[in-house]
């Protein structure tokens, strides 16, 4: 399994309502450095991953959830 990094955030903050809705829609959720970004604000950028087969089905939840625009994504 591949992880494909869906959308980058700045802060935990933002993360965790955009991470639960995700995962109702029966998606698992990886999130690179979150742990080091709840330490220290300037370790860098939140990653939330998404696993390839996954990706699709994540871009359009992003979508319709209002967490991305179709623009968001090449």
């Amino acid at each position: 399994m591949d992880l494909i990094t869906i959308k980058t955030f700045n802060f935990p903050s933002e993360v965790a309502v955009a991470q639960s809705f995700l995962e109702m829609e029966g998606i698992t959720v990886y999130l690179k450095n979150n742990i080091a970004s709840q330490l220290s604000y300037s370790i860098g950028d939140i990653d939330m991953q998404v696993s390839d087969e996954d990706y699709e089905k994540a871009k359009k939840a992003l979508i319709d959830g209002g967490f991305a625009q179709p623009e968001d994504f090449y």
